[in-house]
């Protein structure tokens, strides 16, 4: 299973959500939902390979961390995103 994990471990982000998979989990992560994205190196057991992490504070209190491979751009472009919604509102 730790191989499947770290083969199969993606982060898709498009105008309505972001979307995990790693191994057989997922989660769909509305971007209306989230409250937060911020950098953490907690290595809380998660969907983030590294601890170079970003953590998606969303939901009721819900919360995943996840490392894309370039944080910045990710987190660039998670903002972009959240504004373009914003604006469609």
């Amino acid at each position: 299973m730790d191989t499947w994990l770290l083969l199969d471990t993606k982060y898709r982000l498009d105008d309505k959500e972001l979307r995990i998979s790693s191994g057989p989990f997922r989660w769909r992560v509305l971007l209306s939902t989230i409250q937060s994205a911020e950098p953490s190196a907690n290595p809380i057991a998660s969907p983030a390979l590294l601890l170079d992490r970003l953590r998606i504070d969303y939901g009721a209190g819900q919360t995943v961390y996840i490392s894309p491979r370039d944080r910045e751009g990710f987190a660039q472009e998670f903002e972009r995103l959240r504004t373009d919604a914003g604006q469609r509102a």
